[in-house]
């Protein structure tokens, strides 16, 4: 990025430097053009916004702009909602997409994943929560929208997912730092930026532009070309078809499998000890947690509830 918003991210980094204790750095004034040369710009002189995640702290109080908007663009997309994060663990977003997924018209849904988190004590926290989030989703998947991924090598191997991009329909594009999890949200600082076509002056050529992405990363995924991805799709109109169609034994997408949790797992996942919403959930005795999975499923009963009560008025 570069131009006005480039200075504001500027502005955030010196901010946040300076709250966490840096000197005060002065702002670079009098730059030159820095775009790298033989790089294709994707965009040209389009609005960019910016989302960021800020904790509350004793002189501050808390931005989650990231969460509400993850929470809206979940709630507005039409068709497709493509997604790579490194964990998925977050209790909101979860929510969010169980309501989609109860929609009998709502948006396919497609999230590329690792296969395990890294490290030592990552995996006790975020696979076990994704473990029993995706179980919550799939009860709720009654219309077979819902769909989470992880990328292999050729021989089988595990590719690492590390990105953090958005895609919804062909319209909205959102890259940053924030995962799907609850540290991310409202614990971390985190900061995303989003380029919306229905913003732009050109938004045909935005709409291109942000679909080729979302394709391209397939094709990546798929070991597939991005014509082939893009005619597959057309043909489609499906994300999942379009990825079933082109998975191979070689390089590809697996779907991600449901592990067994060992008992101190699933409490791990439940109580969310290991990834709170927030500085005060933290200090909040377990019994005070409300767990994900009954407000799912509470939430799962009261639709089939309310749909049952319209039948009988019928």
């Amino acid at each position: 990025l570069e131009g006005p918003v480039a200075i504001a991210l500027g502005d955030m980094c010196r901010a946040r430097w300076q709250a966490a204790g840096g000197r005060a750095l002065e702002p670079v004034r009098g730059g030159a053009d820095c775009w790298p040369d033989g790089l294709s710009a994707d965009f040209t002189n389009v609005p960019v916004g910016i989302s960021r995640t800020l904790p509350k702290m004793a002189d501050r109080e808390p931005i989650y702009e990231i969460e509400a908007l993850y929470v809206a663009l979940i709630k507005q997309a039409r068709r497709w909602i493509y997604a790579e994060s490194q964990y998925f663990a977050s209790r909101l977003i979860a929510e969010a997409i169980a309501q989609r997924l109860h929609e009998p018209d709502g948006p396919e849904i497609v999230i590329i994943n690792p296969a395990t988190a890294n490290g030592w004590l990552e995996p006790i926290a975020m696979d076990s929560a994704r473990a029993r989030l995706i179980a919550a989703l799939r009860d709720c998947d009654t219309y077979g929208r819902f769909r989470m991924y992880h990328p292999v090598t050729a021989a089988g191997e595990p590719i690492y997912v590390h990105a953090k991009v958005t895609v919804i329909d062909d319209e909205l594009l959102r890259v940053g730092s924030s995962n799907f999890n609850n540290r991310s949200l409202r614990l971390d600082s985190e900061c995303d930026v989003t380029i919306d076509a229905t913003n732009s002056d050109h938004p045909e050529t935005e709409r291109m532009a942000i679909a080729g992405i979302r394709n391209s990363l397939l094709a990546e995924h798929l070991h597939s070309d991005c014509a082939i991805v893009q005619a597959k799709l057309a043909e489609t109109g499906s994300l999942i078809a379009t990825i079933s169609a082109l998975k191979t034994s070689a390089r590809s997408l697996r779907e991600y499998e449901l592990p067994a949790l060992a008992p101190t797992e699933q409490w791990l996942a439940d109580t969310k000890l290991l990834d709170p919403e927030g500085p005060d959930e933290m200090f909040e005795t377990f019994s005070q947690r409300e767990s994900l999975l009954s407000r799912l499923r509470h939430h799962h009963h009261r639709k089939r509830e309310s749909a049952g009560e319209r039948g009988g008025r019928r």
